[in-house]
């Protein structure tokens, strides 16, 4: 078993946003070539528009 130890105070954390959004834009670009090319540019472009209406839905954090 192992020994109690006493919690320290979280500390600084790297920040990985940066990280994040250059991800989930390369695979948002991946999905979007894929659908274009499975069925056309038609179908791509209703999928960014839907992508970007739910986007737009999202509350903003001002």
């Amino acid at each position: 078993m192992r020994e109690y130890q006493p919690r320290r105070p979280a500390g600084r954390v790297e920040n990985y946003t940066t990280a994040f959004l250059w991800s989930a834009g390369l695979v948002l670009f991946m999905g979007l070539v894929a659908l274009w090319a499975s069925f056309g540019y038609l179908a791509a472009l209703l999928g960014a528009g839907v992508i970007r209406l739910a986007i737009g839905l999202l509350p903003r954090a001002d």
